[in-house]
């Protein structure tokens, strides 16, 4: 039996880092990663705040494929508001290279990583933690943390509580685009992206390459691939793609509404295993390493007082919850209203937001990974907004 101070499961950039940190102070560490190589494949759009990389200790050269500076969100009747434009509000990472990255120097710090290992059982046994896996090794670990993503293995074994909701996406990497290289295409209506959005992102600087996906809700009435093939085809989209060719598929799931309790005697869970997602974007990267540093914290003084009941632990929940919960909280009030909009909604909004003072507004403010700094300012231009808010803020 392999005996380590902490295993980390899921060898995604939220694994990754916990378990860099948590090696650097010189125990034992293993992460367990079920596919065959880190970062592939990769199930993500790659679109990150450029504050991600204050998070970190990675060079962001080999990493950045774009720049973005705004966006042009299309309303169901073809209405375009263009938002931004002026600054920086986002970078496109290879997200790959991200991963391989951050668990590179988890490595140099001492992680040793196990390949296509993906647990079949997990126990408590005498206060420490049992595993098996694919590969027949025999695992135990005093720490456990589940980084393992959406459908967490570790959740599942243990009895955490579910994610609120699962949203399905597909998407595409495209070649022969005609894109501006600064701006992102956001496309919503519920014959594109029923309960959420497609989008079309830019990937290099002449805007010929670009990965194209949606995300629906679970309540769609029909599957990721037919609103994606609907998205190709759409007339909204022919002048930006018309002569694409697609390069690579993706599908994947992301998983919306932060977990009620994310630990336990002896195991911790973190990113998307926790849900620790934003429900207005579904980026999970920037929430996930925000949570990830508490639950790296915590777990080194866990083990440097041998202390890993569920009382102590709990301050890793609490952490986090103060930095990051009330946000993510906030963001499922703004999904439920979200959910509720119809392409009338979205025509008669997009058209509004188009008044010069309400784009400036939003240009100056509007925060991908703090959508809350936009409510104030918003609400004291357009009032009229009030009215959609009744039943899902005051919940």
């Amino acid at each position: 039996m392999l005996e380590y101070d902490a295993i980390i499961v899921g060898g995604g950039p939220i694994g990754g880092y916990i378990a860099g940190k948590i090696a650097e102070k010189k125990f034992n560490v293993a992460l367990l990663e079920k596919n065959k190589e880190i970062g592939v494949p990769m199930n993500c759009a790659g679109l990150i705040t450029p504050r991600v990389f204050d998070l970190l200790e990675i060079s962001k050269k080999p990493i950045i494929e774009n720049k973005i500076k705004g966006a042009n969100i299309h309303s169901p009747s073809g209405k375009i508001l263009k938002i931004g434009g002026d600054k920086i509000h986002a970078l496109v990472i290879d997200r790959s290279k991200f991963d391989k990255e951050i668990n590179k120097k988890g490595k140099e710090k001492g992680v040793e990583v196990f390949l296509e290992n993906n647990v079949l059982s997990a126990q408590k046994i005498e206060k420490q933690i049992e595993i098996k896996t694919s590969k027949n090794h025999d695992f135990k670990c005093k720490l456990l943390v589940g980084a393992d993503g959406p459908y967490s293995k570790v959740r599942d074994r243990f009895a955490f509580p579910e994610p609120k909701e699962f949203l399905r996406g597909m998407g595409a990497e495209i070649t022969n685009t005609n894109l501006d290289p600064n701006f992102v295409e956001i496309f919503v209506g519920k014959n594109i992206a029923p309960g959420f959005f497609a989008w079309i992102i830019p990937t290099n600087k002449d805007g010929t390459r670009a990965r194209i996906g949606l995300c629906i809700s679970q309540e769609s009435p029909k599957f990721p691939k037919y609103y994606f093939s609907n998205l190709l085809k759409s007339k909204i989209t022919s002048d930006l793609i018309s002569n694409a060719k697609i390069t690579k598929r993706f599908g994947g799931v992301i998983p919306l509404g932060a977990l009620k309790k994310t630990y336990d005697s002896n195991i911790l869970l973190a990113g998307d295993a926790a849900a620790q997602v934003k429900p207005t974007s579904g980026g999970g990267i920037y929430t996930g390493l925000k949570c990830a540093t508490h639950c790296s914290n915590v777990s080194i003084e866990a083990l440097e007082k041998n202390d890993f009941s569920s009382q102590y632990l709990k301050k890793y929940h609490k952490f986090w919850f103060a930095d990051i919960g009330k946000e993510l909280n906030l963001g499922m009030k703004f999904r439920k209203v979200f959910k509720h909009f119809t392409d009338k909604h979205f025509d008669k909004y997009i058209e509004k937001f188009q008044s010069p003072k309400i784009n400036e507004i939003i240009s100056r403010y509007g925060d991908i990974d703090y959508p809350s700094k936009l409510i104030k300012p918003m609400l004291k231009k357009t009032p009229s907004l009030l009215r959609l808010l009744p039943t899902a803020i005051k919940d």
